[in-house]
């Protein structure tokens, strides 16, 4: 027999370091600034933003007639179905959806759903929520070419900046720009390799790319650089 949804399936917001997996256990989630289940505070934000909406068996995304839009994998959209581990970008907050929340990063509980996610305060921005906030992956970076090669560098968190200049990853190839490309995990097998408007470009296997998901075994070139990521699995 078929089933009638996913119960386990889940949002997983990310913000900066942060990750926080907030569970689907309504028909209609909306997202938003002020008036939303999920509220994020960014003035990129409309008030109510965007919903994901339980259809049956699946979930779709919708624009509210928001301001500044809804992005789905990075192109804009008004309505669509999603697929597990597609990526949600609403301002400047990015969101993955889950059809099993408990592929993320093992077994969570479930998350009661009214509850703001972000909060400011005077010297950092802070998640809140009634649930644990989810351990980032271990993510390891192998230098494989270049005037850093053989170099090693790991990382617990979402965001990877690459360049020259005040980046995590920080290499010598001159062809790098100061902040080149950027690598955002959202789980063990949601990772994404986003240029940023760098000078020379990104490739990923031999191919220039703007934004692309990655797996392992990619190899990732800039400039005169190539190298690769693996995301550590926690059992």
């Amino acid at each position: 027999m078929a089933k009638l949804h996913h119960p386990h399936a889940g949002l997983l917001v990310v913000r900066k370091d942060k990750q926080t997996m907030v569970s689907l256990t309504k028909d209609i989630t909306t997202i938003g600034r002020k008036q939303a289940d999920i509220i994020l505070e960014d003035s990129k934000i409309s008030s109510t933003h965007a919903e994901i909406r339980r259809e049956g068996p699946k979930f779709f995304l919708k624009d509210l007639k928001s301001t500044n839009g809804t992005f789905l994998n990075r192109k804009p959209v008004t309505k669509c179905e999603l697929s597990d581990q597609d990526v949600i970008e609403v301002g400047s907050c990015t969101l993955c959806f889950y059809e099993d929340s408990r592929e993320f990063n093992g077994a969570s509980p479930e998350i009661s759903m009214r509850q703001k996610v972000e909060k400011e305060t005077t010297k950092t921005k802070e998640i809140i929520t009634n649930s644990k906030t989810l351990q980032q992956l271990p993510v390891k970076i192998h230098i494989l070419k270049g005037p850093d090669q053989g170099k090693k560098f790991t990382f617990r968190k979402s965001h990877i900046l690459i360049g020259r200049k005040d980046a995590d990853v920080m290499l010598l190839d001159v062809d790098i720009s100061r902040a080149h490309a950027m690598i955002e995990v959202f789980g063990g097998s949601s990772i994404f390799l986003r240029d940023l408007e760098s000078t020379n470009g990104t490739f990923l296997n031999g191919r220039k790319i703007q934004c692309e998901k990655i797996h392992t075994g990619d190899e990732i070139g800039m400039g005169n650089t190539k190298l690769n990521v693996t995301v550590e699995q926690v059992s």
